[in-house]
C-alpha cells in the first residue's frame, strides 16, 4: 500500500518534467525542420530530414541576433552584479541587525515587486530621457536592478537567517567589523545562496521584455526577446526564424543553469529550509 502514494508522487513528478520541457523539445524540433516539414500537414513532429540550413540563414541573413544575444549578456550581468551588491548588503541587514519590525519590512519590500512593470513605463521612459539613459546599457541595468531587488532582498535575507550566528559572534569578539564580517565569512558561507539567486535575476533580466522595447528603441540596442519579437513578416509568421532566433537566444541560460545546477539546488533549498 505504501508504494501507491510514491508511484503517484512519481507520475506527478514525471508529468511536471513532460509539461515544462514540452515547449523546448518542440522549438528545437522545429528549428531542425524545413519549411516543408514545419508546415505540413498532419504535424510532422519530428524533423525528416534533420537539417541545420535554418541556423546558417539566419546567422548570415540576419547577423544582428547575435548583437541581440550580446545586448542582453551585458545588460544580464550588470543587472546580476549590482542586484546581488545592493541586495545582499540589505538582506544582511534585515537578517542579523535585528531590525525594528523587520518582518513587516520585508512584507513591503516584497509587496514592492508586485507592481506589474507596465504600469512604470510611463515615468520611468520620461524620466530616463531627461537623464539621457534611453538606449544605454546603464539605464536598462538601473531599470531592471529595481525591478529585481525586492526580490534579491528576499531570497538573501532568507538565506542569511539559516547561517549559525555563532561564528559572526566569534568574529565580533576577535574585533572584526560588520563589513569585514560580511565580506570574509557571510559572503563565501552564502556561495550557494548568491549563485542560485544570481542566476534566476539574470534569467530574469535576460528575459524581461516591456522596459526593454521601452528603454532601447534604437535596433543596435535592442536584447533578444525584444529583437526576435520584431522578427515576424508583413504576410507570413517566419516560424523557422523565430524557432532559432529562440534557440539562439536560449543557449547561454541552459548552460549557466547546466554549470551551477548544484549551487542553485543547494541555494534554493537552504533558503528555503528556515
Amino acid at each position: 500500500m505504501k508504494t501507491r502514494p510514491r508511484i503517484g508522487l512519481y507520475a506527478l513528478v514525471v508529468l511536471s518534467v513532460v509539461i515544462s520541457f514540452l515547449p523546448i523539445v518542440w522549438l528545437i524540433l522545429t528549428s531542425l525542420k524545413t519549411t516543408a516539414g514545419i508546415y505540413a500537414w498532419p504535424p510532422q513532429y519530428w524533423p525528416t530530414p534533420i537539417t541545420l540550413a535554418n541556423y546558417i540563414k539566419i546567422i548570415t541573413d540576419s547577423p544582428e541576433l547575435l548583437l541581440y544575444v550580446l545586448n542582453s549578456f551585458i545588460v544580464g550581468v550588470g543587472c546580476t552584479a549590482l542586484t546581488l551588491s545592493i541586495g545582499g548588503l540589505a538582506g544582511y541587514a534585515l537578517a542579523r541587525l535585528n531590525m525594528r519590525r523587520a518582518a513587516l519590512l520585508m512584507v513591503v519590500i516584497l509587496a514592492v515587486s508586485m507592481f506589474p512593470p507596465v504600469s512604470l513605463l510611463p515615468s520611468l521612459f520620461q524620466n530616463f530621457l531627461n537623464l539621457g539613459l534611453l538606449n544605454t546599457y546603464t539605464g536598462l541595468i538601473i531599470a531592471h536592478t529595481g525591478l529585481f531587488l525586492p526580490f534579491t532582498v528576499w531570497m538573501l535575507a532568507s538565506y542569511f537567517s539559516t547561517l549559525p550566528a555563532e561564528i559572526e559572534e566569534a568574529a565580533r569578539m576577535d574585533g572584526m567589523g560588520l563589513m569585514r564580517i560580511f565580506l570574509t565569512i557571510v559572503i563565501p558561507l552564502s556561495w550557494p545562496g548568491f549563485v542560485a539567486t544570481g542566476l534566476i535575476v539574470f534569467i530574469f533580466s535576460w528575459n524581461e521584455f516591456p522596459l526593454a522595447l521601452v528603454l532601447m528603441t534604437q535596433n543596435a540596442m535592442r536584447t533578444a526577446p525584444v529583437g526576435i519579437s520584431l522578427y515576424p513578416g508583413e504576410y507570413a509568421f517566419p516560424w523557422e526564424t523565430i524557432s532559432t532566433a529562440t534557440v539562439i537566444a536560449i543557449v547561454p541560460i541552459l548552460v549557466l543553469t547546466a554549470i551551477f545546477q548544484k549551487q542553485i539546488v543547494g541555494g534554493l533549498t537552504a533558503g528555503s529550509g528556515k
